[in-house]
């Protein structure tokens, strides 16, 4: 088999990013000397997969408050503090961490209130467990409650009928006062008698029987209302192992959107790698997507360009290419090996191949071999296919 020459192959990354924030904002953290730095990567699905997690012990707590989050996202592999820390850079955030940290403090209240077992228990036993208890508040006690309305208004009516007060409008009071008196002296005496009648006017004019059926009517629509929140609660008891998990579970997805848009104001990458590329700093402002940081991982990465072979190249064959870097006179020649995973003819020339290569960039103690966008000399190279 014929031996091949490097006609412009150069090393590209497999994994590269240009790190950017989702949001708008200001950057409040950045080491200054990150370019040139070693990264480590960082599967944030993980972390969204763990933001449901509730403190041991305390099913009514949240784990993942503002400072749960960025302790993990800091340092999240235990490495040292310095270069190599997950965290590249973060966005001020004390509003989003506030506004995440409120919500978790109202949702154990909720919990604590609503939706604990011992609260769900005694809910069940109020409204739902006992149907049959007469003084259940879906029966007999609201029943009650109206027919004592019931009773009121209907004396009132009776009473309003006797004074001839029946629609009509009051329009003074009158007060009756009869006095009566005896005074004894020696053997007789004397006995007085007085009476007193007295009205009054000069204020709001009353109308009693309309205010009587006024009251009468709100206290009935009061008790409806009150018998289909009653009723609508023993059909949340009927079906609580559906309906008490979805409110709760409706109030976590709530937080858990203040959870990522706190996330979203830090920058980190999702695959580690080497900083090349420094955009913005401290205290600048950035936009939704504006590029901060390009991280290029150096572990595995592309061969690609033209090859001259005289023989067939195809997806799937195995190549050997050996080297003298930046043909230093004396040095002694490298040789990465990899798999071809797209490969073409070259215009108008039968022995040239357009070709992508993919390789293992490290040696066995995990020393980088080719620098990243090296170009291989024509002269210093060959290729060599090591299986079909």
């Amino acid at each position: 088999m014929a031996t091949g020459k490097s006609v412009n192959l150069r090393v590209r990354p497999v994994m590269s990013a240009d790190l950017s924030f989702p949001v708008d904002g200001v950057i409040s953290r950045q080491s200054p000397v990150m370019l040139g730095s070693r990264v480590e990567g960082l599967d944030v699905e993980v972390l969204y997969a763990m933001l449901g997690q509730t403190v041991e012990g305390d099913s009514s707590r949240l784990l993942w408050d503002s400072k749960r989050i960025f302790s993990y996202l800091f340092n999240v592999a235990g490495q040292a503090a310095g270069h190599g820390v997950t965290l590249l850079s973060r966005l001020r955030s004390a509003s989003e961490a506030a506004d995440l940290d409120r919500a978790v403090m109202m949702r154990q209240n909720a919990y604590l209130t609503s939706y604990s077992p011992e609260v769900l228990s005694e809910v069940r036993r109020v409204y739902y467990e006992d149907p049959s208890d007469e003084w259940a508040v879906r029966h007999r006690l609201l029943k009650a409650v109206e027919d004592d309305a019931g009773l009121i208004h209907h004396g009132l009516t009776d009473a309003y009928r006797r004074r001839g007060w029946s629609n009509k409008v009051i329009e003074e009071t009158t007060s009756i006062s009869d006095n009566k008196a005896t005074q004894y002296s020696g053997a007789g005496n004397i006995q007085f008698e007085g009476f007193t009648d007295t009205k009054s006017g000069g204020y709001e004019f009353r109308h009693p029987s309309g205010e009587n059926d006024l009251r009468y009517h709100q206290s009935r629509a009061a008790v409806r209302q009150e018998f289909l929140n009653a009723w609508r609660m023993s059909e949340m008891c009927r079906y609580g192992d559906t309906t008490f998990s979805n409110e709760i579970g409706a109030i976590d997805r709530s937080i858990r959107k203040l959870q990522s848009a706190y996330i979203d104001t830090f920058l980190f990458t999702p695959t580690g790698g080497i900083v090349t590329g420094v955009f913005h700093g401290q205290g600048d402002y950035v936009r939704a997507g504006e590029p901060v940081f390009r991280v290029e991982d150096d572990g595995t990465v592309y061969l690609v360009g033209t090859v001259k072979y005289r023989g067939m190249l195809r997806i799937g064959t195995m190549l050997e290419v050996s080297t003298t870097l930046f043909e230093a006179a004396g040095a002694a020649p490298i040789t990465v090996a990899g798999e071809i995973v797209a490969v073409r003819g070259h215009d108008s020339v039968s022995e040239q191949w357009d070709l992508l290569m993919i390789c293992d960039n490290r040696t066995a103690a995990g020393d980088v071999i080719l620098p990243l966008n090296y170009n291989f000399d024509f002269e210093s190279t060959s290729v060599e296919v090591t299986a079909p």
